[in-house]
């Protein structure tokens, strides 16, 4: 569900770069939404895949999209603030370049 209210975060911010990281929330209500801030002044691409049972590591893919289509992998602006609902709550993230991406999971819009 996505919300109209400004971004309330539910969790700590977190450095995503080439390697998996699990954002979760801290406040034990899932998140509906992530705000993702790109560093760099260049595109960056986010991938993501649901939480798993137990909390086993998950590694998504963040590759540049064909004609066939990529699942679940964005494209971020240059130096952009986006925020995404839709995404599954506690998601693993990747991103296509290294120590690109912060993301914040909570509710509402930037």
């Amino acid at each position: 569900m996505a919300y109209d209210s400004v971004f309330a975060p539910f969790g700590p911010t977190y450095l995503v770069s080439t390697s998996p990281v699990q954002v979760k929330s801290n406040n034990n209500v899932y998140p509906s939404g992530y705000r993702i801030i790109n560093l760099t002044s260049g595109l960056v691409r986010v991938g993501w895949s649901p939480q798993e049972p137990g909390d086993a590591t998950v590694t998504p893919v963040a590759t540049t999209p064909t004609a066939a289509g990529i699942a679940n992998v964005l494209t971020i602006q240059p130096n952009g603030v986006q925020v995404f609902s839709g995404i599954p709550p506690n998601a693993w993230f990747i991103a296509g370049t290294a120590t690109s991406l912060e993301i914040t999971p909570g509710e509402g819009i930037a």
